[in-house]
């Protein structure tokens, strides 16, 4: 009767992936157009200047987002 119990997957979502769902479309091209351009954006510049706009994006969650690839990423989202 229980031979297949087996605990949840639990997925939790990247912040980058939360902040995105939250933000109007034209906010989410400005952002990630930000994210990929490394040479005019450090981590911490755009981590600075989103936390200045309320946007809860700090220079760790850029620079882990800009590290890895998103399908990588626990949020599984390939665009992200």
């Amino acid at each position: 009767m229980l031979e297949d119990l087996t605990p949840p997957v639990r997925v939790f979502p990247c912040m980058i992936r939360t902040v995105l769902g939250n933000l109007s479309t034209d906010d989410q091209k400005i952002l990630r157009t930000a994210l990929a351009d490394r040479d005019a954006w450090s981590h911490r510049a755009l981590g600075k200047a989103l936390t200045e706009r309320g946007i809860p994006l700090g220079e760790k969650i850029i620079r882990d987002r800009r590290d890895r690839p998103c399908d990588d990423c626990v949020c599984r989202v390939e665009s992200c």
